[in-house]
């Protein structure tokens, strides 16, 4: 494979990772909303106790930390891989590659970091609708 086949290959890794990103946040924040229209939409006769009204907050801070995370994943992602193809430009003397084994670093710690907080809104917008359902 040529150098110039080998940097638009990272250009395309770069945009097929943004939209997998842009159809995973979609996805999240629409289920989401969803969750908040419901509990926003209650009658008054149906109030919300206290730990329904915790648990909705953490799902709200859980699912808007994700985003967060991702969108910044997305960034570093995208900086990699430009980052890729800018030293594969150079000649292979002058080429440095300790940049890229910041960003794989980081992009590492920050999908598990989503994964983490991924997880605690959809585990804490699960209880809240148990609770819900059952009547508690």
């Amino acid at each position: 494979m040529s150098t110039k086949e080998e940097i638009f290959k990272y250009h395309e890794l770069a945009k097929d990772a943004g939209n997998r990103l842009r159809s995973y946040i979609l996805s999240v924040s629409s289920g989401a909303t969803g969750v908040f229209f419901l509990a926003l939409t209650t009658t008054s006769e149906n109030t919300v106790s206290d730990t329904q009204k915790w648990l909705l907050g953490m799902a709200l801070v859980s699912f808007v930390a994700t985003v967060g995370l991702c969108l910044y994943e997305l960034r570093i992602d995208a900086q990699r891989f430009f980052f890729l193809a800018k030293e594969l430009e150079k000649p292979a003397e002058n080429r440095n590659w300790d940049k890229n084994e910041y960003f794989k670093s980081k992009r590492f710690w920050l999908i598990h970091a989503s994964y983490v907080t991924l997880g605690a809104g959809i585990l804490a917008t699960s209880i809240y609708l148990v609770l819900a359902i059952v009547g508690i």
